[in-house]
């Protein structure tokens, strides 16, 4: 059932449906090629499938056990589900007949992701037991397992050609697989906590990963070498995904926090401090051209359809106002040019620049001795004495 409201956390994002019907947690979602439907995984023990168009609900599927991911074909005709730790299967779906076309197999443990190859020749998936299994979709066929994480593997995604495959696992490490000799090309290593997702960019030439470190991190394939770390959430960063066909990346963190990056130069160009609700198990289903993005709603059992404006997601946010105050003690405010880049250049260059940063601030006068939040508000506030 769908049943939209007027409310936007930003005036880039038009909620167009409020999916709601399963009865548990709703866990990690996935949009179809065409963006014409909504594939949703849930601790019910259902896969629902929605329409996008007018947010109605056209078919359940009943899995044994809980299913907690999915990935569509990249035909649009087949789903392949994972299950949590009680049957560890990884199912594959006909979508037509909403019949169970078979089981492949079964993990030592959760599966976390599973995801096709862009060719859609092979299926990959990841589990608690530290090992990827690569599966050919037409026979069943189980080719070769990929072993070399030391924990368990959340996060898996292919590279544009369907030659390469980087799995995110809680041993902080990304490792780089030839898929076709099941080698590792590269360990590429920096985190500081374990990774739950990873993306690969559309022209192939960079992989961004989110982790429990709360930040989101840069590699340059051509080199391996870690480009950029992006910073800005205060938890875990639990998805990324690249949109708007590669121009734009976005982080979701487990407290509901949302940030875009551009990545022409990796500017922070927007940061919605709450679009649903978060989680570890929480993830954002874009599709990576059209302007849509499915994410949890007010609670983890709704959803959430938002029609996105990519020109206004791409532009810079600038600070509306910024204080600069001095005396014995220095503080930078603002929305921008503040956090330990703000502060650097200042005390480097002796001037105030206007950069971005990794927090924020602004003052507030308070005329009595209380101070009353808005019920509704997820948020951190903290207050300074400037006095010392």
């Amino acid at each position: 059932m769908s049943q939209p409201n007027n409310h936007s956390p930003h005036p880039a994002l038009t909620l167009r449906h409020t999916l709601r019907g399963h009865t548990e947690k709703v866990y990690r979602m996935a949009l179809s090629p065409d963006g014409r439907y909504l594939a949703s995984p849930s601790q019910d023990g259902t896969i629902r499938f929605w329409d996008m168009e007018n947010g109605q609900l056209f078919r359940t599927l009943r899995n044994e056990g809980t299913p907690v991911c999915v990935a569509w074909s990249p035909d649009g005709v087949r789903l392949a589900s994972g299950g949590s730790s009680r049957n560890k299967q990884v199912s594959l779906w006909d979508i037509a007949t909403g019949k169970r076309i078979r089981i492949l197999g079964k993990h030592g443990g959760m599966v976390y992701s599973v995801a096709w190859s862009p060719n859609g020749r092979l299926l990959a998936s990841c589990s608690g037991d530290r090992i990827i299994q690569i599966w050919e979709p037409e026979s069943g066929q189980l080719l070769r397992e990929l072993r070399g994480h030391t924990n368990q593997v959340e996060g898996i995604v292919w590279s544009p050609d369907s030659k390469q495959l980087c799995s995110g696992s809680w041993d902080n490490t990304l490792l780089l697989w030839d898929v076709a000799s099941g080698e590792t090309v590269r360990t590429l290593d920096g985190h500081k906590g374990p990774i739950k997702s990873v993306a690969w960019s559309p022209d192939g030439q960079a992989i961004a990963s989110g982790s429990h470190d709360r930040t989101v991190r840069i590699r340059d394939l051509e080199t391996g070498q870690q480009q950029i770390v992006l910073e800005g959430h205060i938890s875990e960063v639990v998805s990324v995904v690249f949109l708007d066909e590669g121009r734009l990346l976005t982080s979701l963190g487990e407290n509901g926090r949302l940030i875009l990056w551009r990545t022409e130069n990796w500017v922070k160009v927007k940061q919605i401090e709450w679009i649903g609700a978060g989680g570890l198990w929480a993830n954002l289903a874009v599709h990576p051209t059209l302007p849509m993005m499915a994410v949890r709603g007010l609670n983890k059992t709704e959803i959430n359809i938002w029609d996105l404006d990519f020109d206004l997601l791409r532009d810079v946010e600038v600070a509306t106002s910024t204080v600069f105050y001095v005396n014995a003690k220095a503080v930078l405010l603002g929305d921008s040019g503040v956090g330990k880049s703000g502060l650097g250049i200042r005390m480097a260059e002796q001037e105030f620049r206007q950069t971005e940063s990794t927090h924020g601030a602004r003052f507030w006068h308070f005329p009595t001795d209380q101070l009353t939040l808005p019920s509704h508000i997820q948020a951190e506030l903290t207050l300074w004495d400037l006095a010392g």
